[in-house]
C-alpha cells in the first residue's frame, strides 16, 4: 500500500518491557487517522522499556515491523518512535525576546521561530539531549497570556515550555533499533504524551488531568492543564510487579501469575464473587492451586494502590494537584 496525495501512510512503534508493536494507520486530508493495523512481537532484550540487549531488541522490533508490513501491506520506510524509560526528565522553562521597531513590535513568525530555537538550545546536563519542547502559551507585555500572539503588538514576548529530556545514548540506542538503510526515524515522542493526546478530551487537557500510562516495567505519566503538558514523569514500576506479586502471594509460577492477571485480574468484586475460588490446573513442575479470587484482588489492589500513591505524591509535589479538576486516566 502506498500513500496518495491525499492519504498518507503513519507508522508509529513502540518498543515495550513485554512487546513490541507496530501501528499502521493512513490519515486522511482532514487529519483524521484510519487503523489499517498493528504488528507486534515479544519483547526481548527489553527492561523498564530500555534496551539492555541491542541485538536482541532489535531483532524483536525488526519482527514487530516485519508483523505490520504483513498485515497491511505497507511498505514502511519511516517510523515514529515512542521513549521511555527512568533517564527521562522534565522541567519548565521560559525564554523571552524583545520585537523588532522594524516590524512596528508586531510579533511575527520569525519572532516565535527565535523563541523555539532558545528553546531548543537551552543548558542541558552534558549526557542529556532534548525530546521535547512542548509550548504551553506565550506571555506579551504586563503579563498578558496569548495562546496565538501571531500579529499582535508588544515590546517583549516571553515564551513558556515543558521540555522532556533523556540521556542522550540510551535515546540514540532505542532508535537504532529500529533506523536502518531501509527505515529512517522520523520523530520520537515520550509514551504519556503521545497517550493523553489519545484518550483525553479538550476539556480534560484544559481544565486539568493526569494520565497515568501502565507499562509491564515503567509506569508513564503527564499532567495537563490549559490545553497543554505542566509536568511528566516515569516511575520504574509497572504491570510486571503485579505479576510477581501474584507469584509470590498465591504461591505459583510467575508465567501463571501473568496468565491470571490477563485473563481474570480485577481490583473490584462484586459481592456474590467474595466466596468465589479459582483453581489452577497441575502442571509440569507444578502442582496445581486453589484459591479464593478476593486473595487475587488483595494482592493487586495493594501493588495498584502503591503505584497511584507514587503518582499522586509526585504530581502533588510538584504542586499540581489542585490543578487537575476533571480526571485521572489510567491507559496502557
Amino acid at each position: 500500500m502506498r500513500s496518495t496525495p491525499s492519504n498518507e501512510i503513519i507508522i508509529a512503534a513502540d518498543l515495550g518491557t513485554q512487546k513490541m508493536a507496530v501501528a499502521v494507520a493512513e490519515m486522511a486530508g482532514d487529519g483524521s487517522l484510519t487503523l489499517l493495523g498493528v504488528g507486534e512481537s515479544t519483547s526481548a532484550g527489553m527492561r523498564k522499556a530500555e534496551v539492555t540487549d541491542f541485538g536482541h531488541a532489535r531483532a524483536a522490533a525488526r519482527m514487530a515491523l516485519a508483523d505490520a508490513e504483513r498485515r497491511t501491506q505497507a511498505e514502511i520506510s519511516e517510523v515514529y518512535l515512542t521513549m521511555s524509560g527512568t533517564h527521562l526528565a522534565s522541567r519548565n522553562e521560559s525564554v523571552r525576546v524583545a520585537t523588532s521597531s522594524d516590524d512596528e513590535h508586531r510579533v511575527t513568525e520569525g519572532t516565535l521561530d527565535e523563541l523555539h530555537q532558545l528553546a531548543a538550545h537551552l543548558p542541558l546536563p552534558r549526557d542529556h539531549a532534548i525530546l521535547h519542547e512542548l509550548l504551553r502559551g506565550y506571555s506579551l507585555d504586563r503579563g498578558v497570556a496569548s495562546v496565538n500572539p501571531l500579529g499582535v503588538h508588544t515590546e517583549q514576548i516571553e515564551a513558556h515550555y515543558h521540555l522532556v529530556t533523556g540521556k542522550r545514548t540510551r535515546l540514540q540506542t532505542g532508535v537504532q533499533c529500529v533506523a536502518d538503510q531501509k527505515i529512517r526515524v522520523k520523530g520520537c515522542t515520550f509514551s504519556s504524551y503521545a497517550s493523553g493526546l489519545a484518550v483525553l478530551t479538550d476539556e480534560g487537557k484544559q481544565r486539568g488531568a493526569v494520565v497515568i500510562d501502565l507499562g509491564a516495567g515503567v509506569t508513564d505519566v503527564s499532567v495537563w492543564r490549559d490545553g497543554a503538558v505542566v509536568h511528566s514523569c516515569v516511575h520504574g514500576v509497572g504491570g510486571d510487579h503485579l505479576s510477581q506479586d501474584l507469584s509470590i502471594g498465591l504461591e505459583i509460577p510467575y508465567a501463571r501469575a501473568e496468565k491470571l492477571k490477563r485473563e481474570m485480574g480485577t481490583l473490584a468484586l462484586a459481592p456474590e464473587e467474595v466466596d468465589e475460588k479459582i483453581t489452577l490446573p497441575r502442571e509440569i513442575s507444578f502442582d496445581g492451586r486453589t484459591f479464593y479470587k478476593e486473595a487475587m484482588v488483595q494482592v493487586l489492589q495493594a501493588r495498584m494502590a502503591e503505584i497511584l500513591e507514587l503518582v499522586r505524591d509526585d504530581v502533588e509535589a510538584q504542586g499540581l494537584w489542585s490543578a487537575v479538576e476533571t480526571e485521572v486516566v489510567v491507559t496502557g
